[in-house]
């Protein structure tokens, strides 16, 4: 998988001095040392750390960046080399915005063969994160879009370290500074869905990190918005409500989709939700969907009921 992702990124026609690519090592048993052999006229580096999770792996990699731009690429998944990498680099050079977002192919399988679709490239007008955070659900997954290194330096972001779910506080904190971000359809990403993944295992143990360490990520949040929040223009504090408020709805009903009881649910309620005072859940304008879930989700027949018609996913 390693070698089919370093081959789809050196395949996209892209000058050599004109990138470089960072494989940061977290701890595996048998270390890739033969990517110099194997692509010795090709600018990597390659870095060994002791295993220390995404989060450690992805900050040692932002360290020992020397481009202008940074993109996240997961060792299991590839870029498309359909071209629309290049236009996008091209816009980079012309606008200099501090984050470019791009689209994104889903691949059901890890063997599935990666999509490299050929579509009409387009970007939207030039706004702000903060704006960008307002108008949409943001996504955590950090590999969906190119980020100016200067920044992460300038605001000393880096990723929460031995633990799942640090895109989400990292991207919220990227976008709440990005002064200017610049949107494109351009499909670059192939994810790769793999049963024995992060995020694919249903090991009870592994379910029950993801689930707790995605609820210290809406703490995080909290935190930062409170130590920010003088300094904050309406749109931010509009654009973290909406961010924090979104990932209460989503820990609930990750929560459902574990199983948990009715009882449980109510008792995070209780012990972690209601002291950050993010529950009862605030209204906000973002979709019918939202709007019924959380008149349910605010009060325990609600939750009850929730329970019932929410499934179970393991």
């Amino acid at each position: 998988m390693l070698k089919r992702c370093i081959e789809s990124i050196t395949a996209q026609q892209i000058a050599p001095e004109k990138y470089e690519i960072i494989i940061v090592d977290d701890g595996s048993a048998v270390p890739p040392r033969w990517i110099k052999e194997i692509y010795p006229q090709q600018n990597i580096t390659l870095i060994e750390n002791e295993h220390g999770c995404l989060g450690a792996a992805r900050n040692t990699g932002i360290k020992a960046a020397n481009g202008r731009y940074i993109q996240f690429v997961d060792g299991d998944d590839t870029l498309q080399t359909n071209g629309a990498i290049l236009q996008c680099l091209d816009r980079l050079e012309k606008e200099n915005p501090d984050i470019l977002r791009f689209k994104f192919k889903v691949r059901p399988h890890a063997h599935t063969p990666a999509e490299h679709t050929q579509h009409k490239v387009s970007f939207g007008n030039t706004i702000s994160g903060a704006v960008y955070m307002t108008q949409k659900n943001l996504s955590g997954c950090v590999w969906c879009y190119f980020i100016k290194k200067e920044i992460l330096t300038k605001h000393e972001i880096l990723f929460s370290e031995g633990c799942y779910h640090e895109d989400e506080e990292f991207s919220t904190i990227v976008h709440h500074y990005a002064k200017t971000l610049i949107e494109s359809n351009a499909q670059i990403y192939n994810y790769c869905i793999r049963r024995d993944s992060i995020t694919g295992s249903s090991e009870q143990k592994t379910v029950e990190k993801r689930l707790n360490d995605h609820l210290t990520a809406i703490e995080k949040l909290c935190t930062f918005r409170a130590n920010v929040y003088t300094q904050c223009n309406s749109l931010q504090k509009r654009a973290l409500q909406r961010k924090i408020t979104t990932l209460t709805v989503d820990h609930i009903v990750r929560l459902l989709h574990a199983g948990k009881s009715t009882s449980y649910i109510s008792n995070v309620i209780e012990k972690r939700f209601v002291p950050l005072l993010i529950y009862p859940i605030a209204q906000g304008n973002y979709g019918i969907k939202f709007n019924i879930f959380r008149l349910l989700a605010n009060c325990n027949i609600g939750l009850r009921l929730l329970r019932l018609i929410v499934p179970t996913k393991l």
